[in-house]
């Protein structure tokens, strides 16, 4: 309930006034439209709230507790606003590899509130299972920034910066929320939490930046069907994990124009919650890579400032996902399956999880 008023003062103090331009404001609301229905774009006031979870009971091929078992969080994301103009000096990214100059940039705050559970395979043991990962929580909750770049009417760039606080071990309660689960599902408990990891506060910085690159006039597709390449590049730190990302999803179908692509649960890469509509309907088919070099993984690797459980951790990481997103007028619902390369040396295993996430805009 606390966090439900914090969001809503939030909410009135910074109220949608205007979306800034790189130089000068620009209205919040754009120009009257012409004849016809009304071109909804990412200028729009509207703010968004997405819940989102992720486990590995959704995978087919794979249905079992172990490595990351679960994830949820609710998050939300404010109409374009203005920022202060100190703030907006300081989290303005520079272009990396020469992008077009933005006509205007549309800028989004937001808030979310998630947790994490991670567990080895075997969970009917007390004992603790040195070669396999440590059980851990993850408890959290996220500050970002989310800037689109337009280009005429055309969404070109979005930039992402998410700080994380929270907090692992019993406090996360990790053992409370998937026990408990379990007893009303009727499924088997996790008897091992007591191996977890121990309390560490946490903090954790991301930056992400997305790019949409248009089709090619020689590769286009039957059906009035459109296809795009998103590529993704980003960075995070802090004592939760460590690393570099490089990655980047293909989508064909329609109206693509209307986001970057689904969201993923942290300390993933953010992705992307902010969406429109141009039309009553839009869908399209994805599949994409996600490579991550790891200096630091406080799930795999133990507590930072003192002993515990922990494994041999490899230092890069491979991603692959697939999935459908369907956008209606005024919500999203996004579909993703996740093929994850093996984590650490003792168990040389590969992940599977699925992703669930639905957003409306209000």
């Amino acid at each position: 309930m606390r966090f439900v008023l914090a969001v809503v003062v939030l909410q009135v103090c910074l109220a949608p006034s205007a979306v800034r331009a790189d130089e000068s404001e620009t209205p919040s609301r754009p120009p009257p439209p012409a004849p016809g229905p009304p071109a909804q774009d990412f200028r729009e006031p509207k703010a968004i709230i997405t819940f989102q979870i992720e486990n590995d009971f959704f995978s087919r091929w794979a249905k079992s507790d172990r490595d990351y078992t679960n994830g949820v969080r609710i998050g939300w994301l404010s109409a374009p606003t203005t920022m202060p103009q100190w703030l907006a000096d300081i989290t303005t990214v520079p272009t990396i590899f020469g992008e077009p100059r933005a006509d205007s940039i549309v800028r989004r705050w937001g808030v979310s509130l998630g947790q994490n559970l991670y567990t080895p395979q075997d969970t009917s043991t007390r004992a603790l299972i040195p070669n396999d990962r440590p059980y851990a929580g993850w408890l959290y909750i996220g500050f970002a920034l989310q800037y689109t770049s337009v280009v005429g009417d055309r969404p070109v760039r979005l930039d992402t910066l998410q700080l994380d606080l929270g907090v692992v071990g019993p406090a996360a309660g990790g053992r409370f929320v998937q026990n408990n689960i379990h007893t009303l599902i009727g499924a088997d408990k996790a008897r091992g939490w007591r191996n977890q990891i121990h309390n560490e506060p946490t903090v954790n910085f991301t930056f992400e930046r997305r790019w949409r690159v248009g089709r090619l006039p020689d590769m286009a597709l039957p059906l009035g069907l459109e296809w795009d390449v998103i590529p993704t590049a980003g960075i995070a730190v802090g004592n939760v994990a460590t690393y570099a990302s490089l990655g980047g999803i293909l989508r064909i179908g329609n109206d693509l124009r209307n986001d970057f692509g689904p969201p993923r649960a942290r300390p993933a890469m953010p992705g992307s919650e902010t969406f429109t509509t141009r039309d009553d309907f839009g869908w399209y088919f994805f599949v994409g890579v996600d490579g991550q070099a790891h200096a630091q993984n406080i799930f795999l690797d133990g507590n930072t400032f003192r002993s515990s459980h922990h494994v041999d951790r490899y230092p890069f990481v491979l991603d692959v996902q697939a999935g459908i997103v369907l956008l209606f007028r005024n919500a999203r619902v996004s579909l993703t399956h996740v093929l994850r390369s093996p984590e650490f040396s003792e168990r040389d295993r590969w992940q599977q999880f699925g992703s669930i996430s639905v957003a409306f805009r209000y």
